[in-house]
């Protein structure tokens, strides 16, 4: 049987070694040690870990709920917070991430195990369906059109190998990149001039416009003219938190 991954995300060392000798115990592999939510990112994507025990108060530019809520944009690897705060204002900032669980140190080694376990069984059935993204993201991989999906901040976090083709920036160079600062996408004329409302909308800068018929920049700096179907993708948990965007 694959032995049972977890990323620990705490800034003080003493109580990381201690829970990682804990997790050890149990039977788990402890596959890096974070006190950065920065750091925490990059093992997280790295090691691709089944569970990742949150401290909430950690060193660097953001917190652990922060760092969570950007996990959360790129993956769904479940987080367990392990903290010895239990305000309500950060109990309430904890729970609209979503995570698997909030434990209060010190913790109990049974609960612990406890919680580990169940966040990962519910992964896993849940994985054994497929989420909507994920089955979008299986039909994109063996889709001619050119896929791209970002979140509600404008940034990509999947390309289909028909974008890579067409953009000619690989996957790896796309995923967190800005779609509209990456890709450029402007309202073409190749059928018609574009309207005298559309052209308003747009000088106001005010938003992000999807035009049927764009142009849109490669990373050779080429113009390639595709029409583009957009669409909002329904989340499992009712959430709306990306988009689907097809270029022809």
């Amino acid at each position: 049987m694959q032995e049972k991954s977890i990323l620990i995300v705490e800034d003080e060392g003493v109580v990381a070694l201690s829970i990682q000798g804990a997790l050890t115990k149990m039977g788990y592999r402890v596959v890096g040690i974070a006190v950065t939510g920065n750091e925490a990112i990059a093992l997280a994507m790295e090691h691709k870990p089944d569970v990742i025990l949150m401290d909430i108060h950690i060193k660097g530019d953001i917190d652990g709920i922060q760092t969570t809520e950007r996990l959360n944009q790129i993956t769904d690897i479940p987080v367990i917070f392990l903290t010895a705060y239990a305000d309500d204002e950060t109990v309430k900032r904890a729970i609209k991430t979503h995570s698997s669980s909030y434990l209060v140190k010190p913790y109990n080694p049974r609960e612990l195990y406890s919680n580990i376990e169940f966040a990962i069984y519910k992964r896993r059935m849940k994985n054994r369906h497929g989420s909507n993204r994920e089955n979008l993201e299986l039909f994109l991989t063996k889709s001619a059109d050119a896929g791209l999906i970002i979140d509600m901040q404008n940034c990509i976090v999947f390309a289909n190998s028909a974008a890579e083709t067409l953009l000619g920036w690989t996957k790896e160079e796309m995923q967190g990149k800005g779609f509209f600062a990456l890709v450029n996408p402007t309202a073409s004329t190749a059928d018609g001039p574009v309207e005298e409302r559309i052209k308003d909308l747009l000088s106001l800068d005010a938003i992000h416009y999807f035009p049927p018929v764009a142009r849109v920049s490669t990373k050779s700096d080429r113009i390639k003219t595709v029409s583009v179907k957009t669409g909002i993708i329904r989340e499992d948990s009712g959430d709306n938190r990306h988009m689907l965007i097809l270029f022809q």
